[in-house]
C-alpha cells in the first residue's frame, strides 16, 4: 500500500486506528436502531428535540461500550 511504506506502520494502524473506523461506520446503524426502539416513547414524554439529543448520547455510549468490548475480547 502506498499509504504505509513499511509493515510496522500498517500493523500499528490496524491495532489502533481500525476500531475507530469501525465505530464511525456503525454509528448511523446503531443510531437508527436506538431511535427506532426508544424514539417514540421518549418523544411522547419530552418532544423530538430532546429525543434526538438523548438518542445521540445513547448511540455514542453504545459505540464506546461495544468498541471497548471488542478490544477486550480481541486480546486473547
Amino acid at each position: 500500500m502506498k499509504l504505509f511504506t513499511d509493515a510496522e506502520k500498517r500493523k500499528r494502524f490496524m491495532k489502533t486506528g481500525l476500531p475507530y473506523l469501525l465505530g464511525i461506520a456503525w454509528a448511523p446503524i446503531i443510531g437508527v436502531i436506538v431511535t427506532a426502539m426508544l424514539g417514540k416513547p421518549i418523544a411522547t414524554l419530552l418532544g423530538w428535540p430532546l429525543t434526538l439529543g438523548i438518542t445521540g448520547m445513547m448511540t455514542l455510549l453504545l459505540i464506546y461500550l461495544l468498541l471497548k468490548f471488542f478490544r477486550r475480547t480481541g486480546q486473547h
